[in-house]
């Protein structure tokens, strides 16, 4: 590991042990409001600290948003698995996680951040009902300091109203605060509306996306940050590389 990546590698540690990480680095706004006027509130939690009625909410929307996308997928739907996930629990505690967790978890060749450090943003309407949350990491990926953006989901009637760009605004500020080398996403091919998306805020298929040849049926996403205070040259990801992570998928 090079010394500019064993920086970064502090940089990622001391940021997910931070309680109140976008608080402290202001990157909330002092208002967010949805294209038609409606104000909104946001607030944080730990995975591993959302109270049960609210992890219900979180199930229930995934479920609700995603599920039809997970029965046609390689993966399978897999509720228990994806439950896991969500709340952030390890494979010693239940059942193994998700292939898009996997993947990440070899994707950075150190497994020193568990679940436990995933994070909820969570925004909440007026009348104070939960109606969007961003489920995010933030971890090494080889040399990358990144911001890894697992799900994004919305209440239908809260969908094309800007919510999702005001919780990608949050998180692009606290990467550049962090000095960030990238976010990340995981999106499955024929989920086109959140592909538009991502492309539309800047996302690019990111060289660690499996090659048309692994015939998966998901890109990896991701937007390169600039930050002014912290610039190196991360190593370059190499066709190998990317055949190794795909047959660590594979087994």
């Amino acid at each position: 590991m090079s010394a500019a990546a064993a920086t970064k590698k502090k940089i990622v540690k001391k940021a997910v042990r931070t309680k109140d990480l976008l608080e402290s680095n202001n990157c909330i706004p002092e208002a967010m409001i949805t294209l038609d006027g409606d104000p909104l509130t946001c607030y944080t939690s730990w995975a591993t600290n959302l109270p049960s009625e609210t992890f219900e909410w979180v199930w229930t929307l995934f479920e609700k948003n995603m599920r039809l996308m997970y029965e046609k997928s390689q993966w399978g739907w897999d509720p228990e698995s994806k439950k896991n996930e969500l709340q952030a629990t390890t494979a010693r505690h239940g059942a193994p996680p998700c292939p898009a967790l996997m993947a990440q978890l070899f994707s950075s060749g150190d497994l020193w951040i568990v679940n436990k450090w995933r994070k909820f943003l969570i925004l909440k309407n007026a009348a104070g009902d939960d109606v969007a949350y961003c489920h995010y990491r933030i971890d090494m990926d080889h040399d990358y300091a990144v911001i890894y953006c697992y799900e994004i989901q919305v209440e239908t009637e809260y969908q094309r109203k800007g919510l999702g760009s005001i919780i990608m605004n949050v998180l692009e500020k606290l990467a550049v605060k962090l000095g960030m080398d990238k976010m990340m996403a995981t999106v499955f091919k024929y989920n086109i509306r959140s592909l538009n998306f991502f492309r539309k805020i800047g996302f690019e298929e990111d060289e660690t996306s499996p090659m048309e040849e692994a015939e998966r049926d998901y890109l990896i996403l991701s937007k390169e940050q600039r930050s002014e205070w912290f610039k190196y040259q991360p190593v370059r990801y190499s066709v190998e590389t990317k055949k190794i992570r795909e047959s660590r998928l594979n087994q």
